[in-house]
């Protein structure tokens, strides 16, 4: 009986330890035949753009230790690209069960969706009719990232989503409180919410006639309702939210229907 075939990709980088943790977590249960196709470098905050006006690069490359006999390639490229080539010329033979995006350094909740390369590195998946998981990692506060213990918890979601299926069109959207096991709640089925990163700019002299400017921000919770995500997994929930490939607001079709020139 064949094992059922995993691809995992992230935006960290190819040399992320949330990536290869995962991967060996992966290979390690002896279930799964994996395939990694990821960013030479970090992608964080791309969103879904793809690469078009240059070539597209990728090298084969070798993981360390048992890791070495995963086929793997070092894209040029961002997460979706990572999906788009390597499901098309990569890994032509190698249709996955699922697609796995991460584990990212940092939580994807709310409105970060938008700006996040692991979601994207999902969706991509889903644009081709696969099911996909994203995986984040919440910021911690000791300092200290659980990439091993978040591995491990992954497994489970990973396992269900093989077993059950998705929905067509779905990726599933986790993301992990990077706490002591014992102080995790559990997984919770959540949905997204409106939270998301107030942001400005700081401007930073510099001679000449360019001006230069450097984004800060910080998180603003925006929501109330524990069953949504970013609320969920700050209450020490592993949040696991579907995630679709449209952006209906029924709301505003109710609202906006009655304007006269749409009559």
């Amino acid at each position: 009986m064949s094992r059922p075939r995993i691809l995992l990709t992230n935006d960290d980088g190819l040399a992320s330890p949330g990536l290869t943790t995962l991967a060996h977590e992966i290979v390690r249960t002896g279930r799964y035949e994996l395939r990694v196709a990821a960013p030479e470098r970090e992608q964080s905050g791309v969103g879904h753009c793809i690469t078009l006006h240059e070539p597209l690069l990728a090298e084969a490359m070798v993981l360390p230790d048992e890791l070495a006999r995963v086929p793997t390639f070092r894209v040029r490229g961002t997460p979706a690209d990572c999906v788009k080539v390597a499901i098309t010329n990569l890994f032509p033979d190698f249709k996955p069960d699922l697609v796995i995006s991460g584990i990212n350094r940092g939580p994807n909740v709310g409105m970060n969706v938008f700006y996040s390369g692991t979601v994207a590195g999902a969706l991509e998946a889903c644009m081709n009719e696969l099911p996909a998981l994203a995986v984040s990692l919440d910021v911690p506060a000791s300092g200290l990232w659980r990439f091993q213990l978040a591995a491990e918890l992954t497994l489970p979601l990973v396992a269900a989503a093989l077993e059950h299926g998705l929905p067509p069109w779905t990726a599933l959207n986790a993301n992990l409180p990077d706490l002591p096991q014992e102080q995790i709640k559990g997984v919770k089925l959540t949905r997204q919410g409106m939270s998301g990163f107030k942001e400005s700019y700081v401007e930073e002299r510099v001679d000449g006639p360019h001006r230069r400017f450097r984004l800060e921000g910080a998180m603003v919770y925006r929501d109330e309702d524990p069953e949504v995500d970013a609320v969920a997994l700050r209450e020490g929930w592993i949040s696991v939210t579907p995630l679709g490939l449209s952006l209906p607001n029924p709301g505003a079709v109710e609202q906006v229907k009655s304007w006269p020139i749409f009559r």
